[in-house]
């Protein structure tokens, strides 16, 4: 009996937790929603009452404007909204469904727990600073986005993504995860020249700075691919077709040397994943999740006060680890 109430308060532990990430999660995407909503508002009137001359419309505070009108690697704004769009509504999918009660054994959803409590404070936290208009505020929403990336990973890696094959639908909605963190990628590198510019650490220098951006784009190229490769997680590259393309669409006509290196790269990586996409997988996973049928169907009797019929569901629940199978 003893043992039982034991088992019933750790349950009931895991799915308080498991709720509370999911509330925390959807509190943190509005709230970077309607900062996102307040910033596109106030620079649509300054637009519209002529105090803004920027050539490209991002929807964010001047002090940011100005900046991206001087970083040559910043997307088009049509690239943020299409990816953060995707991202959010893949993420609070599976919000949802890690918080479910048949999810309460998943030993990957319980890993990645602490994760997504670091992921969603620091968005909260990004949300709040791209919002306000002032230098300090730059350069504190490319620190949080650069400290978010390696919690993005650690809950790529929390998840088994490229690990372990799990069945849907999980094994579906783990992918916002990889594009989560393949975007965070390319605004980790598009954030920098954003810090320097605005603590005037870099002088521009149009002529110059083209080549370097290019070189950049083609080194950020690079290292995408073979992270990806290292994640087993072609999904992972699906993010920098937005940029890179984004970035094409920006540049084409006034900087032409970034921008049809954007339009190369974007290209390239279309071509890959066109092939890579459809199988998932760069190699072979360590381990296969097979889905045992009648998971959902004891999910109920596991809170039976009988201990050998609880034993016995709580078996059934647990999928079976195929170690090796290909």
């Amino acid at each position: 009996m003893g043992a039982h109430c034991s088992r019933s308060i750790i349950m009931k532990n895991s799915s308080f937790w498991r709720i509370a990430t999911a509330v925390f999660a959807v509190g943190s995407i509005l709230y970077t929603t309607a900062s996102s909503s307040r910033s596109r508002r106030q620079s649509r009137e300054r637009h519209e009452a002529g105090q803004g001359g920027s050539e490209y419309e991002y929807d964010v505070p001047i002090e940011y404007e100005n900046v991206f009108e001087k970083n040559m690697i910043v997307p088009a704004g049509w690239s943020f909204g299409v990816v953060w769009s995707t991202i959010y509504s893949g993420l609070g999918a599976l919000m949802v469904h890690q918080a479910l009660r048949s999810q309460e054994y998943n030993p990957r959803y319980e890993k990645a727990l602490p994760w997504w409590w670091t992921s969603w404070t620091l968005n909260a936290i990004f949300g709040r600073f791209f919002s306000q208009n002032d230098p300090r505020s730059i350069v504190i929403s490319d620190l949080v986005t650069k400290f978010n990336l390696p919690a993005a990973l650690a809950l790529h890696q929390s998840l088994e993504i490229g690990k372990t094959d799990v069945p849907a639908p999980e094994k579906y909605l783990r992918i916002p995860v990889s594009l989560y963190a393949g975007w965070l990628t390319t605004a980790t590198v598009v954030g920098t020249p954003n810090t320097l510019l605005t603590v005037n650490a870099w002088e521009p220098d149009e002529e110059r700075d083209e080549r370097i951006s290019a070189g950049i784009l083609i080194a950020t190229a690079g290292a995408g691919y073979l992270i990806a490769r290292r994640l087993n997680d072609p999904w992972y590259m699906l993010p920098f077709i937005a940029g890179f393309g984004g970035i094409a669409t920006r540049q084409l006509e006034k900087k032409p040397v970034v921008g049809w290196t954007g339009a190369i790269l974007a290209a390239a990586y279309a071509g890959l994943l066109a092939y890579w996409l459809p199988k998932g997988k760069f190699h072979e996973y360590d381990r296969i999740i097979v889905h045992d049928t009648e998971a959902e169907v004891l999910a109920d009797p596991v809170e039976t006060w009988e201990p050998h019929g609880t034993a016995i569901a709580r078996e059934r629940m647990k999928p079976i680890e195929a170690e090796g199978l290909d």
